[in-house]
């Protein structure tokens, strides 16, 4: 028992005593003795071995023989042996440094040919000593053998070599192994072994799935200590190869090496980013340097690395490096501001703990002077998911971001019109579902598209994105319930004003047809008469001046008018005509038909839908340039057909908010567009019953109303929907009652319905109270208008009970409109009551009679300040709402030519009303100053322009000098002047200037109607038209028709008088010098001081006839006559030479002109002037009977003193 145990611990010896190198021996022999060997020697354990009997086969087994025999067992089987050998001498080496490196690369050299897969030959031995070699560590003597670094390079060339070749995982474990434990032991790592292993870095490798890519990963992560050094040794070196002196370029190939290396240094911060602990900081350094290319290329590195997973980490390692990356943001060069701004995209997505730093980095970047850095930073929200713009991004930003739609710059309003309005299509769903977060945070954006729409130049894109983000086509037909629902929810976040507008941008207002009809119509005759054409040709008819040749002149004519007008809002009009242009000649009539197919109010949604999808296939078919264009087009011209088939569920929508959203959508399609609702007839009637919601019953009364105004065969007939409009008309709700005997007045029998609810209503009337009295006037005021002899029949009646309630002041205090009260409401409708009767009478021999105390009434209303009996105190604010009412009533009555006369007469009373001192009126005056005036003004014909326009100014000057406010002092006449300048700046161009100057000079040789003679007020004729002339010569700008700019630059350097002269066309010759001096008290002096002692209202007869009697002998000397105006009643002068006599003299006689005036003035009669003194008081009386507020517009400086005295 003892011996076995001794022999046990004894150290095993081999057992194999075969010679491998023998004479004779064949190759099967040879293979045989070998995996005999193999066996045993791999059997024997590492600790139990006794070496000396090893000796004989060490020897053999690095034998050229052996590891240069042909066959690829020998070699494979002698690879494991020596394999085993070095296991069994470990940790000690039983071969020399030659014959180890020769060893080894006879290994590797095995391994490349032989380790190709599991399939084959050998490759269990293969396997077997990759194995020994990673789990022994005997690779690790390669580092011992001097000047190794060769064949550390071969080793991991072939590592890498085979690592794609698909083998297990666990080949790929050892690999790893062996690769580790050379890195660790040598001494010093070769330059190229660190190229091999970063090169698996590069972009065109770094694919997750590729084997080598993961090992070198593998690799670099658990050598990362060690690589540290080399690493950022490596890239130093390449950077500082790679820098350009301060007066040199950097050459093109070393830019891309130099982008090569950032991108490398990318990709190790994604994988290994501990290796780059030293390069980091290199990076920093290359911020700071003068050379735009690396400062571009370091951004966007850094940028990257900072944007990866890790990033936010990188940032608190390297905080230095973080906050001089933050500072790339005002770069002093815009590609590297444009790069900061697209690297930060990944930043805001992922890290929210960086959201505070970039925040304040994006903050100026919307406002940046490079267009190109202000649409990368509104892109960059067109790339960020919706969580990351909910929680990363703060709505300050999106307001900036919506700020940009507003960009001169097309590029960038592009790009944030795309953005904001993706934004909004993400965050719909959570909008849809409430979600706390989601709606203060997006839902206010569709209300700042509505107002990018609302600006010329940004009204075509703020369309699109409104069409293609907010509110998307439904794409199928049993889609428009959740389109509707969605239209709504769009405008429950919109104010009234975004209501507004919203609705105006359907185009539910525009008239039938439209602009767009119009255009259609002229692409298909245009269509018409190229085909016809065509034949002509074909057949060889030659028309010389024929009709064919006539009606293709006019219907070109057409179609170019027709293309102009829809052109006409757009911001690209040029593109635009062209792109109309090209679609009108592609003479395809099926594109013609589907356009107005998908424009006819009556089409449903499922032709709409297949209709729209055959016009873009064709038209991209048949001209794709254009597709875009005239899908834009194609979307505006559809939003009425859109709404048309939403009837339906905006009637059934009962939610608060939503219900009055879908009240105003009902609303504006029955007061612009109501052959909508022709489908719908049924529906609406239907509704009627309805009286638990008295919402819709009012919208169903309005649309009904309307529809059958339209047309009289969709009025109802059935006794019990008659019954039911009946009802409605005298119920206590102004608005169903009103439209409820509307409807009734083009029924069949609309004359005795109407009738029999007047009749009711008249019986009831006295003791109406509150909102009963209100629908009662409301209903009588409609049927006076609709069904005026329904009316009469009781009007004597009605009329006096309304006359009395007028007068009654005992109504409580007036307040908003929403809020007035029964009386005040009964009191306005009255008034509606009384103008509808005599419109409905216009026509009738009786007109005048019916309308008389109508007019009386009126007028003192206007002339009592609001008060019919002025012995009776109203309260102010309820005779403001009736001025208001009743100079609203005196407009539409003007309306008719036959009361446009008596209204005439009382013209100054009317207009003045204009300027109210209740704050209502002035309400319309920030409307009238967003520049619509001169839309109105410049898109009329000439001959429109001249009678509207041109022509109203001879009574503006009238209407200045009998204004209540007027007097001849400073202040006074710069007041008024504040009015023409008002004037010529919407209505003055170079081309009808002289037409002014005209018209201000004929009025000198006029006399006033109101005041026959040369009155105060004559007097004060003469300063308007003086007040006109200097504004004109002075420096006030004329602009151009067509010019879309008030000034030129050209015009901004020159002297104001010299600009005016340009603008004028007046650019030879000497420049007329204004009439004007410095004061205005020295202007007209003499006349000035006297004005307020002169009595403003008479003359004595003497006087008056001694006037007329001049006037008429000297009808042929006009210039005597003017001068005779000038003296304002004075003493006759003698006639001047002829040289003075025309308005349109040189300078020269202008200023002798002034000076013969001045010296008129001076000759004016002492009796005059005692005459007026006694009547001082009389004029201060006057002038404060009724004090009106100034204009309230905003206009530009005076950009030239006026004039000094000649």
């Amino acid at each position: 028992m003892v011996a076995t145990t001794r022999g046990a611990n004894s150290p095993r010896k081999l057992k194999f005593s075969d010679k491998i190198i023998t004479k004779g021996l064949t190759t099967d022999a040879l293979v045989k003795r070998m995996k005999t060997l193999h066996s045993e020697l791999a059997s024997i354990d590492q600790d139990n071995v006794d070496t000396n009997t090893l000796q004989g086969v060490r020897k053999e087994l690095i034998s050229t023989t052996i590891l240069l025999h042909k066959d690829k067992g020998v070699r494979a089987l002698a690879a494991c042996c020596i394999a085993d050998l070095l296991r069994l001498y470990a940790p000690d080496a039983p071969y020399t440094a030659p014959e180890l490196k020769d060893i080894f690369q006879f290994f590797f050299r095995q391994l490349s040919t032989g380790l190709r897969g599991p399939d084959a030959p050998y490759y269990n031995e293969y396997f077997y000593l990759l194995e020994s070699l990673a789990s022994i560590k005997s690779i690790v003597l390669v580092c011992d053998i001097p000047a190794a670094d060769e064949l550390l390079c071969t080793i991991f060339r072939n590592v890498f070599d085979l690592v794609p070749m698909g083998l297990p995982k666990n080949v790929e474990m050892f690999m790893a192994e062996i690769l580790v434990a050379l890195i660790d032991e040598c001494a010093s790592l070769p330059s190229e072994v660190l190229e091999i292993l970063l090169a698996q870095f590069l972009p065109a490798r770094t694919r997750t799935d590729s084997p080598a890519y993961r090992l070198s990963i593998g690799v670099c992560t658990r050598t990362a200590d060690k690589l540290q050094r080399h690493v950022a040794q490596y890239f130093g070196d390449l950077l500082l190869q790679h820098t350009p002196d301060d007066q040199t370029s950097m050459p093109a190939e070393d830019v891309e090496e130099l982008r090569t290396a950032h991108e490398l240094v990318q990709r190790l911060a994604q994988a290994v980013a501990p290796l780059l602990l030293n390069v980091v900081p290199q990076l920093e350094e290359e911020l700071r340097v003068t050379d735009q290319t690396i400062r571009s290329i370091a951004t966007q590195t850094l940028g990257a690395i900072f944007g990866d997973s890790n990033g936010a980490k990188l940032a608190r390692t390297y905080p230095s490096t973080w906050t001089q990356w933050l500072l790339r943001r005002n770069d002093r060069v815009a590609a590297v501001r444009v790069i900061f701004v697209e690297c930060a995209k990944d930043i805001v997505s992922r890290h929210a703990e960086l959201k505070g730093d970039m925040e304040e980095a994006l903050k100026g970047k919307f406002m940046d002077p490079d267009d190109k850095v202000r649409a990368a930073v509104c892109k960059l929200f067109s790339q960020i998911d919706y969580e990351a713009a909910l929680h990363h991004v703060t709505k300050s930003q999106l307001e900036e971001l919506a700020g940009r739609c507003l960009d001169r710059k097309p590029v960038v309003r592009h790009e944030a019109f795309n953005s904001i309005g993706r934004l909004y299509s993400l965050a719909y769903p959570e909008i849809e579902n409430n979600d706390l977060a989601a709606v203060p945070q997006f839902s206010w954006i569709s209300g700042k598209l509505i107002e990018a729409a609302a600006m010329p130049e940004t009204r075509d894109e703020a369309e699109k994105c409104i069409s293609e983000f907010v509110l998307p086509m439904p794409t199928k037909s049993e889609d428009v319930v959740s389109w509707t629902e969605r239209l709504l929810l769009v405008m429950k976040y919109l104010n009234p004003g975004h209501v507004t507008s919203l609705l105006a941008l359907a185009n539910l207002k525009s008239p039938r047809p439209s602009v767009f009809e119009r255009f259609i119509q002229c692409c298909v005759d245009f269509n018409v008469c190229v085909t016809n054409k065509r034949y002509i040709i074909q057949v060889n008819i030659h028309c010389q001046g024929g009709t064919i040749d006539k009606n293709e002149e006019e219907i070109t004519k057409n179609l170019n008018h027709a293309i102009k007008v829809v052109t006409s809002q757009s911001a690209d009009a040029s593109k635009l005509a062209d792109d109309l242009r090209t679609f009108a000649k592609l003479n395809e009539s099926r594109l013609y038909k589907l356009l107005k197919i998908c424009v006819d109010p009556q089409t449903d949604l499922k032709a709409l839908i297949k209709c729209t999808s055959e016009f873009h296939r064709r038209v991209e078919q048949a001209s794709s340039g254009i597709l875009e264009t005239m899908s834009c087009q194609e979307a505006q011209a559809l939003r009425p057909t859109k709404h048309r088939v939403a009837i339906t569920a905006l009637q059934q929508t009962h939610a608060e908010i939503i219900a009055d959203r879908a009240q105003s959508v009902l609303e504006c399609m029955s007061k612009f567009n109501p052959t909508v609702y022709s489908p719908h007839v049924a529906e609406l009637i239907k509704a009627l019953a309805d009286e638990k919601h008295p919402r819709l019953v009012q919208c169903c009364t309005q649309a009904l109303a309307a529809v059958v105004r339209t047309d009289n065969s969709l009025a109802p007939t059935e006794k019990r929907t008659t019954d039911r409009l009946v009802k409605i008309a005298q119920c206590d709700s102004p608005k169903q009652a009103k439209f409820a005997l509307r409807a009734l007045s083009y029924c069949k029998d609309g004359a005795d319905l109407c009738a029999k609810v007047v009749k009711n209503i008249a019986s009831t009337l006295p003791k109406a109270k509150g909102d009963t009295l209100v629908a009662h006037i409301a209903a009588l005021a409609e049927a006076a208008k609709a069904c005026p002899e329904a009316f009469e029949d009781k009007s004597n009646v009605i009329t006096t009970y309304l006359d009395e309630m007028l007068t009654d002041d005992a109504d409580e205090e007036w307040v908003e409109d929403n809020q007035l009260n029964a009386i005040g409401k009964a009191k306005l409708l009255a008034l509606k009551v009384m103008h509808n009767r005599c419109l409905a009478h216009v026509n009738s021999d009786a007109a005048l009679d019916v309308s008389q105390p109508v007019f009386k009434l009126l007028f003192a209303i206007l002339e009592h300040g609001g008060a019919v009996n002025p012995s009776i105190d109203y309260d102010s604010r309820i005779k403001a709402r009736l001025r208001l009412q009743a100079a609203v009533s005196l407009l539409k009555m003007s309306s008719a030519e036959t009361y446009g006369n008596v209204v005439l007469k009382n013209l100054i009373m009317l207009a003045v009303t204009l300027q109210d001192t209740s704050f209502r009126s002035g309400k319309s005056e920030k409307e009238l100053a967003t520049g619509s005036l001169h839309r109105c003004a410049g898109s009329q014909s000439a001959k429109l322009r001249v009678q509207h326009f041109d022509m109203l100014f001879i009574r503006l000057l009238h209407l200045l000098a009998h204004h209540p406010d007027f007097t001849v002092t400073t202040e006074g006449l710069q007041d008024m002047a504040k009015y023409i300048e008002f004037y010529l700046d919407i209505v003055a161009t170079a081309e009808n200037i002289s037409l002014q100057f005209h018209l201000a000079l004929k009025a000198k040789t006029v006399r006033d109607a109101d005041s026959h003679v040369f009155s105060e007020i004559s007097k004060k004729e003469y300063l308007p038209e003086e007040n006109l002339q200097w504004l004109s010569s002075a420096g006030k700008p004329i602009r151009s028709p067509t010019s879309k700019s008030r000034k030129t630059g050209d015009d901004k350097d020159k002297a104001p008088r010299k600009r005016k002269a340009t603008a004028s066309g007046r650019t030879n010759g000497t420049t007329k010098k204004a009439r004007r001096p410095k004061k205005t008290n020295t202007w007209r002096e003499q006349s000035a001081d006297e004005e307020s002692d002169e009595d403003l209202t008479s003359e004595s007869d003497e006087d008056q006839d001694n006037v007329k009697t001049q006037h008429h002998a000297n009808t042929t000397s006009t210039r005597e006559e003017r001068r005779l105006r000038r003296s304002r009643g004075g003493e006759e002068l003698e006639p001047k030479q002829d040289s003075e006599q025309s308005g349109e003299e040189e300078g020269s006689g202008e200023e002798e002109s002034g000076r013969e005036s001045g010296r008129e003035s001076d000759g004016e009669t002492e009796e005059e002037v005692d005459q007026g003194g006694d009547k001082d008081k009389s004029v201060g009386v006057a002038r404060k009977k009724r004090r009106m507020r100034g204009p309230r517009l905003t206009h530009r400086k005076r950009r030239a003193s006026r004039p000094s005295k000649p």
